[in-house]
């Protein structure tokens, strides 16, 4: 800049100046810019520092060419011409805030070059011998002390800038590391997931294998038991057969839970849905509690609330078999007193749907409350009632995982005194009873579609990995118009938009969804949100989860967006 300003002024001052006194200013001016450039060669070459040595020729170099500049005017006659001072004037104006902008970076170079440039200005300026003069030499006092405070607020400018951008690039570098770190995570969580599965699955079918080989010889075992129970024996032989009788019913019964548990580990259960009225669950109910609890002389009574010829559509038989295992478990642990089944409905839904609550009261010794959290987990029930001697405990867990089947919960409250074992389901009120009876609601290996909408790479992967663990089969879009063209071409069970979903916004999408001319308007929504207060929540027609997500919340949203499609819901919970 500083030969091009030459040259300029060069041809401003070429009838002012006489022509080899301006050419050798030129000339100068050249030279002393070149070896000013090239004294900081190597360290912009090798990008590193300049020394100490390059550092001062630079300053000396910087001096020169600033004082050339500021005596630039004296090369002008006695009496120049106004347009020849006033080039002069811009020139050095010019050069110098261009020289405190280019080197704010650096305030001695800013100084080294506007110090001697102004001050030789300054004294040309008072050469005029007149007022006019002393202004102008004042105005230039103004003029270095201005651009000495804007070249220190734009080095200030400059550093924050540089901080900024430094920040920014570690931050850049942080979010690569834990997007990576996220996507490694995800992977890892998926092949835990699938490991995990494949091993379950594995156990299962050993069990259901075992279950088959245990149930042939002990059918035959208790076949033959009967078959002696009817011919003559002593009191004593009598006696022994009927506990071989009742070990070996005891022992029927643990094989078909272990058969049945398996079934539904290994995603071969199904159900089976009729109508039937609730009279006729109490009448199997009453059968079955009357002839155990008459052995033990204890009361057995069966409260049915609301309309006892009412029709519910549900499995029938595992609704039966839950309620057994709590009236069978309550029998075992009551010595005196009564037993009391109580069996409700909820008030009808508009849709059709209701809610059965069946609970199981007695008046036994009640379960410790250190034992409470485990008792329906597998195997709990001799921790449960300790002493008792009372077996695997197998039955509880078996009726929580059928009930969870149904898109039901389970449930213990103590009682006062004994226990009440409690269990709900959703069922349907059948206006036109029989005309859908005897379906079954399979779950062999049925999967979940979901359709996830996330533009971000790594939160994509988060929850491809999450809800392929939850055993479902997932497709993927980077945006809304995509997610919309996917929703045309296929059915899913549920949507799951993310944070990020390209140009539109997550509510804008939802809108469109539910806009749609076909049934994909009624797909069940979750939606990632900021600032949630609690993890999960519904709002309107769709249910948003707290993010960052993780796997609970997640689940827990779906089961929610799900709620009317029980069948969903069991499979979700079979496999999380």
């Amino acid at each position: 800049m500083n030969v091009i300003g030459a040259f300029g002024l060069a041809a401003m001052l070429w009838n002012s100046v006489p022509p080899v006194l301006l050419g050798c200013w030129v000339a100068a001016m050249t030279f002393v810019s070149v070896l000013r450039l090239a004294s900081l060669g190597r360290a912009r070459k090798s990008n590193t520092v300049p020394t100490p040595g390059e550092m001062n020729g630079y300053m000396v170099c910087t001096a020169i060419v600033g004082a050339m500049w500021g005596g630039a005017g004296f090369m002008l006659s006695a009496d120049p011409s106004m347009a020849a001072v006033l080039g002069v004037a811009v020139m050095i104006s010019g050069m110098s805030a261009g020289a405190a902008m280019t080197a704010a970076a650096e305030p001695r170079v800013v100084l080294a070059y506007n110090i001697p440039c102004l001050s030789l200005a300054a004294a040309w300026y008072l050469s005029f011998a007149s007022l006019s003069g002393v202004v102008l030499a004042v105005m230039v006092g103004l003029f270095f002390t201005v651009t000495t405070r804007l070249a220190a607020t734009y080095r200030q400018s400059l550093v924050e800038t540089v901080e900024a951008n430094a920040s920014l690039e570690e931050a850049r570098k942080e979010a690569d590391a834990q997007r990576e770190a996220l996507a490694r995570l995800a992977e890892r969580h998926e092949a835990a997931a699938r490991g995990s599965e494949d091993a379950a699955r594995a156990k299962a079918a050993m069990l259901a294998n075992m279950s088959h080989e245990l149930g042939a010889p002990l059918n035959s075992i208790l076949a033959q038991t009967q078959m002696l129970q009817e011919t003559q024996l002593s009191t004593d032989a009598c006696r022994m057969v009927s506990r071989i009788r009742e070990s070996g019913d005891v022992l029927s019964s643990l094989v078909a839970e272990i058969l049945d548990v398996s079934r539904i580990e290994a995603g071969n259960m199904e159900l089976r849905l009729d109508d039937f009225p609730v009279e006729r669950l109490k009448e199997r109910l009453t059968k079955f509690g009357e002839a155990r609890t008459r052995i033990k002389d204890i009361a057995y009574r069966i409260d049915v609330s609301g309309d006892t010829g009412e029709h519910l559509r549900a499995d029938q038989d595992r609704i039966c078999q839950m309620a057994e295992i709590f009236i069978a478990n309550a029998v075992r642990f009551t010595e005196n007193g009564s037993i009391d089944v109580a069996i409700g409905v909820a008030p009808r839904a508009g849709d059709g749907s209701a809610r059965l609550r069946l609970e199981v009261r007695d008046t036994g010794r009640g379960v410790p409350s250190a034992y409470r959290t485990r008792l329906f987990d597998s195997f709990a029930e001799e921790a449960a009632r300790p002493g008792s001697n009372s077996g695997t405990g197998l039955s509880l867990h078996l009726a929580k995982r059928m009930a969870a089947m149904m898109g039901g919960e389970v449930g213990y409250e103590p009682g006062d005194p004994g226990s009440v074992f409690w269990f709900e389901v959703p069922v349907r009120i059948a206006d036109k009873p029989g005309r859908y009876g005897d379906e079954r609601l399979a779950l062999v290996n049925r999967r979940l579609r979901m359709l996830v909408c996330e533009a971000d790479p790594a939160r994509r992967s988060v929850l491809l990995g999450y809800l392929k663990s939850f055993n479902c089969v997932v497709s993927c879009a980077d945006n809304a118009s995509d997610m919309i063209e996917g929703l045309g071409a296929s059915a899913y069970d549920a949507i799951v938009l993310g944070l990020n979903i390209g140009a539109y916004e997550p509510e804008d999408a939802v809108h469109d969804i539910r806009s749609l001319a076909s049934t994909a308007s009624l797909t069940p929504i979750v939606r990632l949100a900021d600032n949630l207060a609690a993890p999960v929540q519904r709002a309107g027609s769709e249910v948003l989860v707290r993010a960052p997500v993780t796997t609970e919340p997640l689940l827990q949203a779906l089961e929610e967006a799900l709620s009317e499609d029980p069948s969903a819901i069991a499979y979700l919970r079979r496999t999380a």
